[in-house]
């Protein structure tokens, strides 16, 4: 009988440490679905469209534009268009914030001299950063470019503007406003209209992207984007109907009107209906007036110009 208990003890004992080892491998077992679930939220909450905006809005904060700019092209996919929109709005708001300082950097002479040692005509900040052998300047030149800016000269000067073409990749992404705001500010970005005083593009070019301005304002006259994109119309306005100093709409010495204007603005006025737009309605009488005094700039065609289009 002393056999039988003693035996009956150790099988107690035994199942007593097995239980345990199963409680104890269900409390592990546990913890590591627990922790797991842990880690799988976390991953989720730091790639939320929420988390995405907040660090974006940081880099911006720190003014660290081309770290927004590589942020916003790997995570724009992942959060919905509203907020896409006004983080390209943000973006952009940051470009021009940054813009008087990074041009004062380039105003200094050793800069200005680095550039013209090594710039061809037409180049880009990739074109200098290949040719200069100075490491700060190449730094200098690709932190400028990643922050969405481009190289332009002047008269001999060198200075970045902002490159629109930097936000295309945005613009699948943003509201349609936006989305045709970009493409607007990107034609001026790859090819600008004006430079040098002078007029640089054809002028049914100058007449199709007023016609593209006009139709912006038209159907998005409540966009964020509507102030830029109307004083750049009254622009293209005045170019339409002035010219530039360097490439005047009449000539300084003749008088007379360009003929390719002339030409140009002949057949836009057959290709396009000019009832369906205040501006090619304005420039249909403007070529009115101007037939009927053969195409010179005299005291009536001064007059109509000024009545109508004034020069401010």
């Amino acid at each position: 009988m002393y056999k039988q208990s003693r035996r009956t003890k150790t099988m107690t004992i035994a199942a007593i440490a097995a239980l345990a080892f199963t409680f104890q491998a269900i409390q592990v077992s546990a913890t590591s679905l627990s922790n797991s679930y842990a880690r799988s939220v976390e991953t989720v909450a730091a790639t939320s469209p929420t988390s995405i905006v907040n660090q974006f809005e940081v880099y911006l904060k720190q003014g660290q534009i081309s770290s927004a700019f590589s942020y916003l092209e790997a995570h724009i996919k992942e959060v919905n268009r509203s907020q896409a929109t006004l983080m390209t709005l943000h973006l952009e708001n940051a470009v021009k914030k940054q813009l008087p300082a990074i041009q004062k950097r380039f105003e200094a002479s050793a800069v200005q001299k680095a550039i013209g040692k090594v710039y061809k005509k037409g180049d880009s900040f990739d074109n200098v950063i290949s040719r200069t052998k100075d490491k700060t300047l190449k730094v200098m030149f690709m932190s400028a470019r990643d922050s969405g800016y481009q190289l332009e000269t002047a008269e001999g000067f060198f200075f970045p503007v902002i490159n629109y073409t930097s936000f295309k990749s945005f613009a699948d992404w943003v509201s349609s406003d936006i989305s045709t705001y970009i493409d607007i500010m990107s034609m001026e970005s790859e090819h600008p209209s004006l430079k040098d005083a002078a007029l640089l593009i054809g002028y049914q070019q100058l007449v199709n992207r007023a016609l593209y301005q006009e139709t912006f304002l038209s159907k998005f006259p409540h966009s964020n984007r509507a102030n830029q994109v109307s004083n750049l119309f009254l622009k293209y306005r005045t170019l339409t109907f002035y010219g530039a100093n360097n490439t005047p709409l009449f000539g300084y010495d003749n008088k007379l009107m360009h003929p390719n204007a002339q030409k140009a603005y002949t057949a836009m006025l057959q290709w396009n209906d000019p009832k369906s737009s205040a501006y090619l309605n304005l420039l249909q009488e403007f070529m009115y007036v101007v037939e009927e005094n053969n195409y010179l700039l005299n005291d009536e065609v001064e007059k109509y110009r000024a009545e109508k289009v004034p020069n401010k």
